[in-house]
């Protein structure tokens, strides 16, 4: 599916294909929430169909197209992030990792089965372990003919700047708050205004995010607020633990962004969690700005801590504790 906010990269890969100037390596990235995945898959199937549109979009009618919808075509690959083999984890660090991309560069030096393409897309890149992005250079430097690699990731700082020279780039802006709101409308989802501020105007996060995540923004925010009630915010320290740690705590400076906007500017600015305003005012009002800020660099340490398994309930009880003493 390609979005109405990625015409025009389309339109760019379109032209190239047409020209059969198409790279051998293709960096996908921008915000999370932007559609980069599915541009891939499309792209992809675009190459390998039989019968493709006027467009250029695959027909989804030929048999290439059959064997991709069955994720069983021989010439497309798509690699993940996984757990660690055996993990017990209930919450296993999921990453790419050399195995796997041996595996992949080994399946791309065989003959093409269809005589085409053999493209392989390799999703959230940017959690290549050091050695698989090494082991994946070679292939980069030398790929075979008609071979496309595409990384798609929404965090491009993490990759070794020696993978994205070798890749030709292409970005995906998140698109402008109109064209988001419209698409959003046509899906049916409500409260669209909303769900765009909360998703920092990603459509696809914000359609997919919305309903069932407010019941877990709505438990962070009585922690947060918990002080203010006279209550203690540790009691929600374990059930906050049960969130998606990368996803929680985004929200989390979400809070702290909105708390700094209203300690530097007028109460009336635009914040993300518009509906607590009347209790961030409160605490922007008895907050101490370093402190803030303090708190701003504890979050962003645990998220740089991603590869590493964290007793999440140890985390939360800091951070709420942190968080009641701005």
């Amino acid at each position: 599916m390609i979005y109405p906010w990625q015409q025009e990269q389309w339109q760019k890969m379109m032209q190239l294909k047409e020209a059969q100037r198409l790279p051998h390596a293709i960096f996908l990235y921008g915000e999370e929430g932007s559609g980069k995945k599915d541009f891939a898959q499309s792209l992809s199937a675009s190459l390998l169909c039989k019968q493709p549109t006027q467009n250029g979009e695959a027909c989804g009618q030929c048999s290439a197209c059959k064997l991709i919808a069955a994720q069983t075509h021989p010439d497309l690959t798509i690699l993940q992030p996984v757990p660690p083999e055996n993990s017990k984890s209930l919450k296993p660090v999921l990453n790419i990792r050399i195995d796997a991309i041996r595996k992949l560069t080994a399946r791309l030096t065989t003959s093409s089965q269809f005589e085409g393409y053999r493209i392989a897309i390799i999703e959230n890149a940017d959690r290549m372990l050091v050695q698989g992005a090494n082991a994946l250079l070679k292939t980069l430097e030398e790929p075979g003919s008609q071979t496309l690699i595409i990384l798609v990731t929404s965090r491009p700082f993490r990759l070794p700047i020696t993978i994205r020279s070798r890749c030709q780039s292409l970005r995906f802006p998140q698109p402008s708050d109109s064209v988001a709101m419209q698409w959003l409308q046509a899906q049916g989802l409500k409260s669209p205004e909303i769900a765009l501020k909360y998703a920092h105007g990603a459509p696809l996060m914000a359609l997919n995010q919305h309903e069932e995540s407010m019941e877990q923004r709505d438990l962070l925010a009585k922690a947060l607020m918990a002080g203010l009630n006279g209550e203690s915010s540790l009691n929600y320290a374990a059930k906050l633990a049960n969130l998606p740690k990368d996803m929680s705590l985004s929200w989390l400076l979400d809070w702290v962004n909105d708390l700094v906007r209203l300690k530097n500017t007028e109460f009336n600015c635009s914040i993300i969690n518009e509906m607590n305003r009347p209790q961030l005012k409160r605490l922007a009002q008895k907050s101490d700005l370093k402190k803030v800020f303090a708190f701003n660099d504890l979050i962003m340490e645990y998220i740089r801590k991603e590869t590493i398994a964290l007793n999440l309930q140890l985390v939360w009880e800091n951070l709420l504790i942190s968080w009641d003493s701005l």
